[in-house]
């Protein structure tokens, strides 16, 4: 499949591209690859030297919705694209300073990061959204909250691993997000971003056993089944194992055949649909951190 448009952030500014139907494939690919290659690597972030070789900690951010826009007078709530953006730092900074001081981190990004996939506004269901903007800012605004959530944590951690998963908003918006962050960071051999595109996120650390879905696509014990038959190498070997899920916008934690399945809270508030339906939830972000050999060990909530 060819891609037909995309958003980069540069150095000096944002370009947004299209790529005209009548190209050739190899000027298309030429076209991306320069278009990438203009993205300037940063330097390299100076990280702490004080850590914990048997810690992990996760950063689950689950439905921030960047680019909605809900109204204090209609939700209770503001939320607008800036606000999403701030609310995005500031949690990340509170997990990150009361988090312990962990060798690596993992920053999560569980689906829906995106209220929008592009300037239609509607969902692939053809639900009409919210939005505070059109798709290229939002994008835009995504990449610079992703990219400090990012930088934050490479302070403290000496190794961060950054997995950007498909939600049902943002099923190809997210793409953007990712492969900017790739360019971004390729000066910095601390800073892994998967490369996997698609619904799931899989991580092996000593005896435990991470994996993410947005939630949207399958139930948990369906999710389980998925896991222990597509990664029985992994299931074998481990003996802690938990899935994270999102999409629903309400916190559920479940033990199904050996896997602890929690349900994040999201970080967006409620929109007018959500407050129309009598729907509720709570807005929040965590920081949780794993021993290698004896599972969770602490776990630090902020509220938004």
């Amino acid at each position: 499949e060819i891609l037909h448009s995309g958003w980069l952030k540069t150095e000096k500014a944002s370009l947004y591209f299209k790529i005209q139907k009548d190209e050739s494939l190899h000027d298309k690919i030429e076209y991306i690859r320069n278009a990438m290659d203009s993205i300037k690597a940063i330097p390299e972030i100076v990280k702490s030297e004080i850590h914990s070789e048997d810690l992990l900690t996760i950063y689950p951010i689950f439905d921030a919705h960047i680019g909605m826009r809900a109204r204090k007078s209609e939700t209770g709530e503001e939320y607008t694209t800036e606000i999403a953006l701030q609310r995005i730092i500031n949690g990340i900074a509170s997990c990150v300073a009361a988090a312990p001081s962990s060798k690596f981190g993992v920053i999560l990004v569980g689906g829906d990061f995106l209220h929008h996939n592009d300037n239609t506004n509607m969902t692939q269901s053809g639900h009409v959204l919210d939005v505070d903007t059109r798709i290229e800012q939002t994008i835009e605004s995504a990449i610079d909250a992703l990219a400090a959530a990012i930088e934050i944590s490479a302070s403290k951690h000496e190794t961060v691993l950054v997995s950007v998963i498909q939600g049902n908003h943002d099923r190809d918006a997210y793409l953007a997000v990712r492969m900017a962050m790739i360019q971004r960071y390729r000066g910095n051999p601390r800073i892994e971003i998967q490369k996997n595109v698609g619904d799931f996120f899989i991580m092996e650390f000593g005896l435990c056993l991470f994996a993410a879905h947005h939630g949207d696509k399958a139930k948990a014990e369906r999710l389980v089944m998925h896991l222990a038959n597509e990664w029985p190498e992994m299931w074998g070997r481990t003996r802690f194992r938990f899935y994270f899920t999102g999409h629903l916008h309400h916190a559920k934690m479940q033990d199904i055949g050996g896997v602890q399945v929690e349900q994040m809270r999201p970080v967006t508030p409620r929109d007018f649909y959500s407050m129309s339906r009598a729907y509720g939830s709570q807005s929040q972000m965590q920081s949780i951190t794993f021993h290698k050999q004896l599972g969770e060990i602490s776990r630090i909530k902020v509220s938004l």
